[in-house]
């Protein structure tokens, strides 16, 4: 477990919205890697043997608001309570939090205009939760608004865990598959029950997604449903099984459309619901719905 880390470990992993199309990122198995409300952060930087991330990666308006003075260099982050006033200033290795002088582990940086703080000050200062997958080498840090969505996406209402869980940023290894074909809607297919491991199919490409224990977002496997003539099927990692009975979303968002409904185990659709959303506005952005008669059975404790 690396040095930086290891003040603030707690003993329970944390985790926690997409376009149409789940988006994907490959991210380096050799290097440690930090997760701010469940989004890889390409940008975090190492100094003096620390890891530091953007200030403004921390970003929920619900909690922290920042402003800037050009002319000093300070940029002075204030909670929304007006309860805590956090000043910081490139270069320095103390911050100042409610007037009083704090120490840091590393100095703050400022680069290409955006000011890095370590993750050890986000955590003891600001209040953000930071924890440490030492087995994959990750940093998981949320805000409260992130925090607040991962007790949902885990333990929460089926529908609101979906929603979670489809607007999520999926981890991809190397070789990310592109799809071959054209189109303008994304289904995404659940398991009866659950929300915590899904598909997503987007111009031909099929996704298959689970979410660990820390709220990430695992791209397991992906496979060709479309190959244009010349072209040979694809597949890349290991297929899931069968879900069995499960419940389908199709969302056409170029025809303005929303599609729901259950699908056997042998594959048969049972369409429940078919929305114009220029007919219908409270289906405006709406990709997830309730399914009658479905309670959720993968709720984490």
């Amino acid at each position: 477990m690396k040095k930086w880390m290891k003040p603030i470990v707690a003993a329970t992993l944390l985790g926690g919205l997409l376009p149409a199309g789940t988006s994907a990122f490959a991210a380096s198995a050799d290097s440690n890697q930090v997760f701010i409300d469940g989004r890889y952060q390409d940008s975090a930087i190492t100094s003096q043997g620390r890891t530091l991330v953007q200030l403004r990666s921390l970003d929920d308006p619900a909690w922290l608001t920042y402003t800037y003075d050009a002319k000093s260099g300070v940029v002075t982050a204030t909670s929304k309570d007006k309860s805590k006033v956090v000043t910081l200033k490139a270069g320095q290795k103390t911050a100042t939090v409610n007037g009083a002088s704090v120490k840091l582990d590393a100095s703050i940086v400022n680069k290409d205009g955006r000011t890095y703080v370590p993750l050890r000050f986000i955590s003891e200062s600001l209040g953000a939760t930071v924890t440490y997958n030492s087995k994959d080498k990750r940093a998981i840090v949320r805000t409260p608004a992130g925090q607040t969505k991962f007790e949902a996406l885990m333990r929460g209402d089926l529908p609101e865990a979906r929603k979670a869980a489809i607007s999520l940023q999926a981890v991809q290894g190397k070789d990310v598959l592109s799809p071959l074909g054209e189109g303008f809607s994304t289904e995404y297919v659940f398991p009866q029950g659950e929300a915590l491991k899904f598909t997503t199919e987007y111009k031909g490409l099929k996704t298959y997604i689970e979410i660990n224990a820390d709220g990430i977002a695992e791209v397991k496997w992906q496979g060709d449903s479309y190959v244009p003539d010349g072209k040979k099927a694809r597949e890349k990692g290991t297929k899931p099984a069968a879900f069995g009975d499960s419940v389908y979303f199709y969302d056409n968002w170029m025809g303005e459309t929303l599609m729901f409904g259950k699908i056997d185990a042998s594959g048969s659709r049972t369409e429940l619901g078919n929305y114009s959303r220029i007919d219908n506005p409270q289906y405006k952005n709406v990709v997830i719905v309730p399914i009658d008669d479905e309670s959720r059975t993968d709720g984490k404790k």
